[in-house]
């Protein structure tokens, strides 16, 4: 038998076709992981993941599916019987393509796609949920029809395994599921060697990167950009990333003009390559509680960058002595640009050894097959 045959297989479900933070979460950990599992990944609908999967060699499967998620009317009684209906096909595709492969493990990326998880627990194959934010409320939908406590019920239920990836969403989903086995891995986080990082003196001011909403802190770090010129200083801001709320992405526009800071902080919307942006600054802002979590402070220090994190939620143990500082409010955020709280004179260091979570890893998911 061939030796790569040989390896049990992983089949992940991913919440959604396109690259999204929980996505790229996978992507790593699949790379992290192929030296002992193979990889297979359902996707729910085509999008820019497949490329992603076809770079690192792992195959793919479209399943459309409608999950147990989303916002139905409790009263649009055809809305529910189709939603049922769809995920009920969805849980029995699902099923025979996992006999099919042969998995030996089933891994479900977010509370998003319970079909999976139901699928799994139907075979009597472990499952695997994976929560890469702080909670469901940063998702923006609701679980389980409206009604969490079922869903939670089900998770239970169906997994042998829940794996968050900060202390904080660690304690939080432990307070949610007490009777499941929760626990916290920090996640490995590549930087491509391919793309050359700019020389430091090239570097030049704060970052804020990711999806332009309302929940993402800018308004906030904005107030606080205002605060610092009436101290005298001119804050260089760079806002860089999509954004669907046009509504939204003028209240910050006619912001900026009203205070006259368009000669220090710009706005490009776009979906951007983290890759390409992120090394040309200096530090990389993190203002709100559904991004402060592991990746992202990773992928700025392993850029190069110091972080400056609300301490709000998700991953503020990843803020070490060396690598960014944490901030309470608006006015500690403009101490920090006016220079009244100083970065760390040391280059940013990372705050935990990846190879050593991997290896936890593996131990426990060799425990529960």
């Amino acid at each position: 038998m061939n030796i790569q045959q040989e390896k049990p297989l992983i089949v992940w479900q991913a919440h959604e076709g396109n690259l999204s933070g929980a996505n790229i979460a996978m992507l790593e950990y699949i790379d992290a992981l192929h030296a002992v599992y193979r990889s297979h990944v359902i996707l729910p609908h085509e999008g820019s993941m497949r490329k992603a999967l076809a770079e690192l060699g792992v195959p793919v499967s479209v399943i459309p599916q409608y999950g147990w998620s989303g916002n139905i009317s409790v009263t649009d009684v055809r809305s529910r019987l189709k939603h049922f209906l769809r995920s009920q096909i969805a849980v029995k595709t699902i099923e025979k393509f996992l006999q099919q492969v042969g998995a030996a493990l089933v891994c479900t990326n977010t509370l998003v796609p319970f079909v999976a998880a139901k699928a799994a627990y139907a075979l009597h194959l472990p499952h695997v949920w994976w929560i890469h934010e702080y909670g469901e409320e940063d998702f923006g939908f609701s679980i389980g029809n409206g009604n969490p406590a079922s869903a939670y019920k089900k998770m239970q239920q169906w997994s042998k395994l829940v794996i968050c990836n900060s202390k904080d969403v660690t304690k939080k989903f432990k307070r949610l599921l007490p009777v499941a086995d929760v626990q916290c891995i920090y996640q490995p986080v590549t930087w491509p060697t391919i793309i050359e990082t700019p020389k430091k003196h090239t570097r030049s001011g704060y970052l804020m990167f990711g999806q332009l909403t309302a929940s993402k802190g800018h308004m906030e770090v904005l107030e606080a950009v205002v605060k610092a010129k009436q101290l005298g200083v001119n804050v260089q801001l760079a806002i860089k990333g999509p954004c669907e709320q046009p509504v939204y992405f003028a209240t910050l526009q006619n912001f900026i003009i009203a205070n006259h800071l368009d000669e220090h902080v710009t706005i490009e919307t776009g979906y951007l390559i983290k890759e390409q942006v992120i090394p040309s600054y200096e530090v990389l802002i993190v203002a709100s509680r559904s991004e402060a979590f592991g990746r992202v402070i990773v992928e700025a220090n392993k850029a190069g960058l110091y972080v400056l994190v609300k301490n709000s939620g998700g991953a503020p143990e990843q803020v070490n002595s060396s690598n960014g500082l944490l901030y309470d409010t608006s006015d500690e955020l403009c101490a920090v640009f006016a220079g009244k709280l100083p970065f760390p004179v040391s280059p940013p260091l990372l705050s935990y050894n990846s190879e050593a979570e991997i290896n936890h890893l593996k131990k426990l998911l060799s425990a529960i097959r």
